[in-house]
């Protein structure tokens, strides 16, 4: 316990520190230099007042460099001023030639380098594979509907291998992401290209139908097959924005009739559903 006389109330103050007497002399309410005090304490809180700082050269003991810092009273008082020129000096470490080998002698016969750290991994065999200690996922198969464990701990997987392969390929609606895609009285689009189309086709009772048969073509030394978009009075139609050199090979190996329009052949199409139904005609698709 710390315990003395306030030198302004005369009063004996007993605390446990000596900086809790030094807070009640500074405090006091006999203290003439109170109010002074409390107006500097409320500028330096505003920013008003600052307090003064001083200048000084030091010599960076890493580097050998001069350099200039500029600190309060209270700073240089409490030893608070930096001693190094920079942060790449102050974070250095100089490490000798006998620090170096009892450091690797440490690490050669350290246990870590002969047991590594493999908690939490614990491994078990089966069928001659390394497998983790993770649990299969059961699911139910979408085509057979029986229950199966997944494989290489596939959280969503839906399909057996054997099922998938059956089920697998073939024209996929929705596949293309790329422009606004949706159902149009029943007919699936895939952009807006072949809605305006379509609605052109419907509205002056152009008989119409989505095609579905698949035809095999060679692209870059590999078989693919096209899909054509529509059929209409048996011809083969295909809508594109643009040329491309897979759009060559598909037209190149079908087998039937095909027209394809491209952009600019497709702008009669885009200006009569924009006349009639305005810009926004994609939202003539069924929300449901």
């Amino acid at each position: 316990m710390y315990k003395k006389e306030c030198k302004w109330c005369n009063e004996s103050i007993e605390v446990e520190k000596q900086p809790l007497f030094a807070i009640h002399v500074a405090n006091c309410k006999m203290n003439p230099n109170l109010e002074d005090r409390k107006i500097k304490a409320s500028l330096r809180f505003k920013g008003v007042l600052k307090s003064e700082r001083i200048k000084l050269i030091k010599i960076c003991p890493k580097c050998q460099i001069e350099f200039e810092v500029s600190a309060t009273e209270s700073e240089i008082r409490r030893n608070k001023v930096r001693n190094f020129c920079s942060r790449k000096c102050g974070n250095s470490r100089i490490k000798t030639d006998e620090i170096k080998n009892k450091i690797s002698e440490s690490l050669k016969k350290s246990e870590k380098r002969f047991r590594p750290n493999n908690k939490g991994r614990k491994y078990k065999r089966r069928n001659g594979l390394l497998l983790t200690n993770k649990k299969h996922n059961e699911f139910i198969c979408q085509y057979c509907g029986c229950v199966g464990i997944s494989s290489k701990y596939k959280k969503d997987q839906k399909y057996h291998k054997e099922c998938w392969r059956i089920c697998s390929g073939g024209l996929r609606q929705g596949s293309v992401t790329n422009y606004k895609s949706g159902w149009y009285k029943g007919y699936w689009c895939d952009s807006s290209y072949e809605l305006a189309f379509l609605i052109y086709c419907l509205d002056n009772e152009i008989k119409i139908e989505r095609n579905r048969e698949g035809f095999e073509y060679v692209f870059e030394n590999k078989k693919h097959l096209f899909y054509p978009d529509f059929i209409i009075d048996g011809k083969y139609v295909e809508i594109k924005n643009f040329e491309s050199n897979l759009t060559d090979a598909k037209i190149s190996y079908f087998p039937h009739e095909i027209k394809v329009y491209y952009k600019d052949t497709i702008q009669p199409y885009l200006k009569y559903v924009r006349d009639k139904y305005g810009k926004k005609f994609i939202s003539l698709y069924e929300k449901e």
